[in-house]
């Protein structure tokens, strides 16, 4: 391997400046929604929950692209602060998640903070914003 390989990786890797750039927002949020005590992990899957869609923990999960031990974690822990509660889907064996009122509460008070924050990127990044969103969108669907 030579230097100039290991130079192309570390400015050109789409997975390592992702991920960076993904460390940072994440840094970012969970600065922003602190006072509401979420981290943004918890706060889309309570985003997620509130949409009414997902019909098991596979399906958000999937939508999330989280690994499923992951979702588990913070399901408990929404679960645990009574936020979110389980709920049969009528499928089987399956159930699927809602919002409590509490869940619900906790959401109506941390999208202004979320809000904030989101205004804030979208700032930084200027006019470059839409084609950045389009980028990422294009990129969570083709892989």
């Amino acid at each position: 391997m030579t230097a100039a390989t290991e130079a192309d990786v570390r400015e050109n890797c789409a997975a390592l400046r992702v991920r960076m750039a993904a460390r940072k927002l994440t840094r970012l949020y969970d600065k922003a929604l602190r006072p509401v005590g979420l981290k943004i992990t918890q706060f889309t899957l309570l985003i997620a929950v509130e949409e009414g869609r997902m019909t098991s923990l596979s399906a958000l999960a999937d939508l999330l692209a989280l690994e499923r031990s992951s979702l588990v974690r913070n399901v408990r822990l929404l679960e645990e602060a009574g936020l979110i509660e389980s709920v049969p889907t009528g499928e089987g064996r399956s159930l699927g998640l809602k919002l409590t009122r509490a869940g619900r509460r906790k959401l109506t008070e941390a999208l202004p903070l979320w809000n904030k924050a989101q205004t804030s990127i979208e700032k930084s990044l200027g006019s470059n914003w839409p084609d950045v969103r389009k980028s990422l969108h294009l990129l969570i669907a083709r892989t």
